[in-house]
């Protein structure tokens, strides 16, 4: 059982906070937010779930000892919006979110959840100074999970029958593997892979257009990554890490255990999955550089 806190109470971050107690993996779980009456109330009401104690409160110092800091603190996305166009003001809300994670919780791991999620996870990893194996992204888990629903809608077999693998960039320029696709029984069809990974990079704004933001599948793959960090899992799984060769972060697979990231796993990718890869990582960078990174 471990302590962790989310640093950020909108819907995103109260349903992360939810699934998070539901995994039943948090002796204590933390719930931070500026805006008072909403972080006071979400607190109460996740407590109310008598499943774990929950501290809903506006003072960071609360954080402290935290095993695990979940960050999705920032503006959303809107309907017609790219991740992109988040990072000039989310990239202020990222900083002023770290100096204070530095200050109360200095040996904490930390989860990136904000968008754009790619460049927040370098923005807070550098600010930050922490080793590069305690500050990890999210958007590797929750993409792979929209590809292999898409491939179970496609092929009309259980997700649980599934293999598949997304890494990259979590936005448009995700790369899904069909390389990895792997369906128990099933002889693969490139034109159904094909269909599904269209589906699979207009996922988040198919969703957004339809109900004006996503909760749920990213909230489900924050607590199963928060669930691998305490249990000390050792699970294999794609997370936006550090690529020294661009210097940004980007989705790899990695083994995930109570340390954070212990090893980054070599990837096996098609020449043209690999330039994709690359493109992704170029174009990381240039969103970097023009906010001063």
């Amino acid at each position: 059982m471990a302590k962790i806190s989310v640093i950020g109470a909108g819907r995103l971050g109260s349903t992360i906070a939810f699934s998070i107690i539901k995994e039943r993996i948090a002796e204590e779980l933390v719930l931070i937010d500026i805006i008072e009456n909403l972080v006071l109330g979400e607190g109460l009401d996740l407590g109310q779930t008598a499943i774990c104690p929950i501290i809903g409160s506006t003072d960071y110092s609360e954080v402290t000892d935290s095993d695990l800091i979940v960050i999705v603190a920032g503006i959303a996305r809107k309907p017609g919006m790219t991740r992109e166009q988040l990072l000039g003001t989310n990239v202020k809300i990222m900083k002023s979110v770290i100096e204070q994670v530095v200050h109360y919780a200095p040996d904490s791991n930390l989860l990136i959840v904000s968008n754009p999620m790619d460049s927040m996870a370098y923005v807070a990893l550098k600010e930050s100074g922490f080793d590069k194996s305690h500050v990890f992204g999210m958007g590797g888990v929750v993409d792979s999970n929209r590809f292999r629903y898409f491939l179970s809608r496609e092929f009309d077999v259980h997700v649980d029958n599934i293999q598949a693998t997304v890494v990259g960039q979590h936005g448009e320029i995700m790369v899904p593997l069909a390389s990895s696709v792997k369906i128990e029984g099933v002889e693969p069809d490139p034109e159904k892979i094909k269909r599904a990974i269209e589906r699979t990079k207009a996922a988040g704004s198919e969703v957004i257009a339809l109900k004006g933001a996503t909760f749920y599948a990213p909230a489900h793959a924050a607590s199963v990554m928060a669930r691998m960090v305490v249990n000390d899992e050792k699970a294999l799984i794609p997370s936006s890490v550090l690529y020294e060769e661009e210097d940004v972060c980007i989705g790899m697979p990695v083994i995930l255990g109570i340390n954070g990231v212990e090893e980054v796993k070599e990837m096996i990718m098609t020449e043209d999955e690999k330039k994709q890869f690359k493109e992704a990582a170029m174009a990381l960078r240039e969103n970097l550089a023009a906010v001063g990174y």
